[in-house]
C-alpha cells in the first residue's frame, strides 16, 4: 500500500515537472509570442471592422491613394498626403497577388487595413531579432555572436518582445490604415542588419524606410552612421584602450593621437562625460576621417539618396505643404520625456525608489542597488533646468491642427498646458525628472554588488596621468567571463539615439504621439536588461523548481523581471481604454451632423 502511495506520488511529481517544462518551452518559444500578437491584432482589426467599417480621419486620403495605385494611375497624387508612397506599394503587392490567385474580386477597406496586419504578424519575429543584437551588445560580446548572453532568458526576451508590440500608439494602428506600422517595421530592419554588419542589405532597407517616412533618414543614416562611428572609433589603436576617467585635456589629446573615444557605460557617467564622449568622438573622428570613409559608405548613400529626394521634390514632405513647414521646433524634446514616463513607467519606478528610498527598507526583490550616485548635481541640474524653462517660453509652438481637433488625446493635453499661464513652466520639473529616468534606464539596472565606480565629478576620484593604457585583451571575453561593471550601453550609443531623435522630432511642428514611436521603439530596445544583474542571483534563477508556490514566485519575480508583468498589465489596460473608447465613445460635431466622431491617438 505504501509502495503504491509512493508510487503515485513520484507520478504527480513527474506529471507536474512536465507541465512545468511544457510551459517553460511556451514561454522561451517566439510561435507563443507571435501567436499571441496575432490574435491580439486580428481582434482589434475585426472589431474595427465591424463598428468602423468606413474609412476614418486621414484613412480617407491614404485608401483614396492607395486606390489609385491599384488601378495603375501612379503620377495622380491626392494633395494631403505628406508621406512617400511606400504603405501604398506594399498593399499594390499584397492585393495584386492576392487577385492574380483569385481569392480577391474587389478591394474593401478591410483589405486595405490587412496591409497592416501583415506588418504586426512580423513584428514579433523582427523585434525579438534586434532585441537579441543589443542584449550582445550589452553584455560586451561580438556583434556576430549567435549565444545568448548568460544572465538572459528567453522567457524575458520574448517577453520584452511582447510588450513592444503591444506598445499602445503602435498597437493602435495595427488595425488602421496609416503608414506608421510599416515605417517602424522598416527602420528596425534596418536596425537589424546594421547589427548583422550587411552592408548592402542595409543600404536597401534604408532606402526601403524612405518610402515610408522622410524622417527614416535620420535613424538609417544618422544614428546608424553614429553607431558604427563610435564602433570603430571605440575600438583606436591596437593595445590602446581608456580608462575609467579622464580629464578634459587627456579626452582631447588622447582622442587626436590615438584615435580612440572617451565612451564610458551610461551607467557610470555624470553629466560631463555625455560632453567628453561627443568632443571625443569629434575630435577621433576628424583625425580618422580617412579610416572611417569606407564604412561609412552606406550612410553617405542614404543621405545622397534622401538629399536627392528633396531636390527632387522641392521639399521634404509631399503634400499640404502650407499646413508643414519645418520649423525649429525645440520643445518636442522636452514633451518625448513625460511621453516615454508615462508608457514605461512600470520599467522606470524602480529608479526613484532606489533613489530616495535607503536600501534597507526595499524588499530584496525590487532592490537594484542605489541609484542616488546618477542623480545630477545642483551645478549641472539648475543650467538644465534652466535651458528647458528658456525653451518652453521661446519656443512652445502650438499648431492650429492640435487645438481645432478634439478627437485626438494632444488636444486635452494642451488644454491643460495652456489653460493658465503658468502650467507650461510647472510642466518642467516633470520634463526634467522623466529625462533623468529615461536616461539613467538606458544604462541597464546597476549592479547589486558591485559599487559604482568613481566618476570623474568626484572629489576622491582619481586623475589618470594618461589618458590611454596599454591592454592584453587580444578579442573580447565569453559572457560568462565578463565583468558586471563592463556590462551596459555606452555614451556614444545615447548620444546617437539623442541626436536622431532631435532631428527626426523638432522639425515637426504638429506634436502627435504617432511620431515618437520610432525613438520610443530604440529607447525601449535598449532599456531591456537582465533582472536582477549579480552572478549569484542567477544561479538562483536556475534553481530548479518543484513545487507550485516557487513556480508561482519564480514566474512573477524570482526567477523573471517582474517589472515585464507590470508593463504588460499597463499595456494591456490602455490599449483596453483607448480601444474601447475609439469603438464605443463616439460623438457628433455640430457642423457635421450625422457623422459620428471618435477619440484617437
Amino acid at each position: 500500500m505504501s509502495e503504491s502511495i509512493l508510487d503515485m506520488e513520484d507520478g504527480l511529481r513527474y506529471s507536474y515537472e512536465r507541465k512545468m517544462e511544457t510551459l517553460q518551452v511556451l514561454a522561451e518559444s517566439s510561435f507563443f509570442t507571435w501567436a499571441i500578437i496575432l490574435a491580439l491584432s486580428t481582434f482589434w482589426h475585426q472589431s474595427i471592422e465591424t463598428v468602423v467599417p468606413r474609412p476614418y480621419l486621414d484613412e480617407f486620403f491614404h485608401i483614396q491613394q492607395a486606390e489609385l495605385y491599384l488601378q495603375g494611375r501612379f503620377s495622380e497624387w491626392h494633395p494631403k498626403i505628406t508621406t512617400p508612397p511606400g504603405l501604398y506599394l506594399v498593399s499594390l503587392v499584397y492585393l495584386g497577388c492576392l487577385s492574380l490567385v483569385g481569392f480577391l474580386d474587389q478591394v474593401k477597406v478591410a483589405d486595405l487595413r490587412r496591409t497592416n496586419a501583415w506588418a504586426a504578424a512580423s513584428f514579433p519575429f523582427i523585434c525579438r531579432s534586434v532585441l537579441r543584437g543589443v542584449v550582445t551588445e550589452y553584455d560586451g560580446l561580438q556583434l556576430l555572436d549567435r549565444t545568448l548572453p548568460y544572465l538572459w532568458s528567453l522567457a524575458e526576451i520574448n517577453h520584452a518582445v511582447l510588450n513592444i508590440c503591444l506598445f499602445p500608439p503602435l498597437f493602435f494602428f495595427f488595425g488602421l490604415y496609416y503608414t506608421d506600422v510599416w515605417s517602424a517595421l522598416s527602420v528596425l530592419i534596418t536596425i537589424r542588419y546594421h547589427q548583422n554588419m550587411a552592408t548592402k542589405y542595409l543600404v536597401l532597407a534604408g532606402i526601403v524606410s524612405l518610402f515610408f517616412r522622410q524622417t527614416n533618414i535620420f535613424w538609417g543614416a544618422i544614428y546608424l552612421g553614429g553607431l558604427e562611428v563610435a564602433r570603430r572609433l571605440r575600438r583606436g589603436r591596437p593595445g590602446v584602450e581608456y580608462v575609467p576617467s579622464a580629464t578634459w585635456r587627456a579626452v582631447v589629446f588622447g582622442s587626436w593621437q590615438n584615435l580612440c573615444i572617451y565612451d564610458p557605460l551610461v551607467a557610470q557617467a555624470s553629466f560631463e562625460d555625455y560632453v567628453k564622449t561627443a568632443l571625443s568622438v569629434v575630435t577621433a573622428s576628424v583625425g580618422a576621417f580617412r579610416i572611417l570613409l569606407p564604412y561609412l559608405k552606406p550612410y553617405i548613400i542614404l543621405l545622397g539618396a534622401f538629399g536627392y529626394f528633396v531636390l527632387w521634390n522641392g521639399g521634404v514632405v509631399l503634400g499640404d505643404k502650407e499646413n508643414h513647414v519645418p520649423s525649429l521646433h525645440l520643445a518636442q524634446m522636452l514633451y518625448i520625456w513625460p511621453y516615454v514616463m508615462f508608457f514605461s513607467f512600470p520599467l522606470l519606478y524602480p529608479y526613484f525608489l532606489n533613489a530616495v528610498i535607503p536600501q534597507k527598507y526595499i524588499p530584496s526583490s525590487f532592490r537594484i542597488g542605489s541609484t542616488r550616485h546618477q542623480i545630477p548635481r545642483l551645478i549641472v541640474a539648475i543650467p538644465i533646468i534652466a535651458i528647458m524653462l528658456a525653451v518652453v517660453h521661446f519656443n512652445t509652438i502650438v499648431h492650429p491642427f492640435t487645438l481645432a481637433d478634439n478627437r485626438h488625446y494632444t488636444f486635452y493635453v494642451f488644454r491643460i498646458l495652456l489653460g493658465h499661464p503658468a502650467n507650461k513652466y510647472l510642466a518642467v520639473p516633470i520634463y526634467f525628472l522623466s529625462a533623468w529616468a529615461a536616461i539613467t534606464a538606458f544604462g541597464g539596472l546597476p549592479n547589486v554588488q558591485t559599487p559604482p565606480k568613481k566618476l570623474p565629478g568626484d572629489p576622491d576620484a582619481r586623475k589618470p596621468e594618461s589618458p590611454v593604457r596599454i591592454s592584453t585583451r587580444s578579442r573580447l571575453p565569453p559572457a560568462s567571463k565578463i565583468s558586471a561593471d563592463d556590462r551596459g550601453h555606452h555614451v556614444s550609443t545615447m548620444l546617437a539615439w539623442l541626436l536622431a531623435s532631435t532631428l527626426s522630432l523638432v522639425t515637426a511642428p504638429l506634436v502627435e504621439p504617432r511620431y515618437f514611436i520610432v525613438p520610443w521603439l530604440v529607447w525601449r530596445l535598449h532599456v531591456a536588461s537582465p533582472w536582477p544583474t549579480g552572478g549569484e542571483a542567477y544561479k538562483k534563477r536556475k534553481k530548479k523548481i518543484r513545487t507550485f508556490r516557487a513556480w508561482y514566485k519564480a514566474v512573477l519575480y524570482a526567477q523573471h523581471d517582474h517589472r515585464l508583468w507590470l508593463e504588460t498589465v499597463w499595456f494591456l489596460a490602455v490599449n483596453w481604454g483607448v480601444c474601447y473608447v475609439f469603438l464605443n465613445w463616439g460623438f457628433e460635431w455640430q457642423q457635421e451632423k450625422g457623422k459620428v466622431q471618435r477619440f484617437m491617438w
